[in-house]
């Protein structure tokens, strides 16, 4: 890889603890196997939730994840981001390896697609065995990247267009338009997304119910870290900053006002917590 080329792994997993898991489980997946695996391959690895500025950008995230040249996407859990993440990845055309434990079911109808398993217990030797592999998928999945029968591209698997970006010449034009068309783009394949898990029965709900699910998840965090009594500042700042985090990346994924306003009244609820925070630590 050449200097100054981009060699960031984005990798795609849920960035937050999920109902049957033990807390952590997933930042264990993450440390023991996908960053490590990914850093044999010659990359370095990159989750949005991995950033020290809590003033998240989101259409920096978004352009992150479809720049990168590799990612890894884990679909142990079915999540929805996970999955609109995945989507917007496919969409590109982009290059992905996919992973996932070991009893997980097919998500996809699409036999061709294939999937690196990994033991959930996280075994010594099964895990040093996962990172070997994974990194081995990594290096092949980039080196087959425009080849036509490149099994983990749905856009080749079905033959048909992937999105684009139009070149446009002028600074700030040029940014807006994108945005402009991302988002429509991206409006469309959530749209495409829903129509066909609702055909399939593999999701279970609109983006609308899954965006609410996820407010209620993180507004009844913020309760009990609002009213703990036994935790030190520090944790309850941290734990604060990574809802926030999460709250973030909500908002990038809000498709409709009503959405907006839903998570901004959280993001805000948030903002005022930290700052009755950081005046008790002062």
């Amino acid at each position: 890889m050449s200097q100054g080329e981009n060699n960031t792994c984005f990798v795609i997993m849920p960035i937050s603890d999920c109902d049957g898991y033990e807390p952590g489980h997933f930042l264990r997946v993450y440390e023991d196997i996908i960053k490590p695996a990914i850093e044999k391959a010659g990359y370095t690895p990159k989750r949005a939730d991995e950033t020290k500025n809590s003033n998240l950008i989101h259409l920096d995230i978004l352009k992150e994840l479809i720049d990168a040249p590799i990612a890894v996407c884990d679909l142990s859990t079915r999540n929805p981001n996970v999955l609109f993440e995945l989507g917007i990845r496919q969409a590109f055309d982009k290059p992905v390896v996919l992973i996932q434990e070991k009893g997980t079911p097919a998500i996809f109808d699409i036999s061709p697609l294939r999937y690196i398993d990994y033991d959930k217990r996280l075994r010594y030797r099964e895990v040093l065995k996962s990172q070997t592999e994974l990194a081995e998928a990594i290096i092949a999945t980039k080196d087959a990247e425009g080849d036509n029968n490149n099994i983990n591209s749905i856009v080749r698997l079905l033959s048909i267009s992937s999105a684009t970006m139009p070149q446009i010449k002028s600074g700030k034009a040029k940014e807006s338009l994108e945005i402009s068309i991302l988002s429509s783009q991206i409006h469309d394949l959530k749209n495409s997304i829903n129509s066909i898990a609702q055909g399939s029965g593999r999701l279970v709900s609109r983006n609308v119910s899954l965006m609410e699910r996820e407010y209620e998840r993180l507004s009844n965090k913020l309760d009990r870290l609002e009213t703990a009594r036994n935790k030190p500042m520090d944790v309850i700042r941290q734990e604060c900053i990574h809802i926030l985090q999460n709250v973030e990346v909500l908002m990038m994924r809000c498709d409709n006002p009503d959405e907006h306003r839903m998570i901004s009244l959280l993001m805000d609820r948030v903002h005022s917590f930290m700052d009755r925070l950081d005046k008790y630590m002062l």
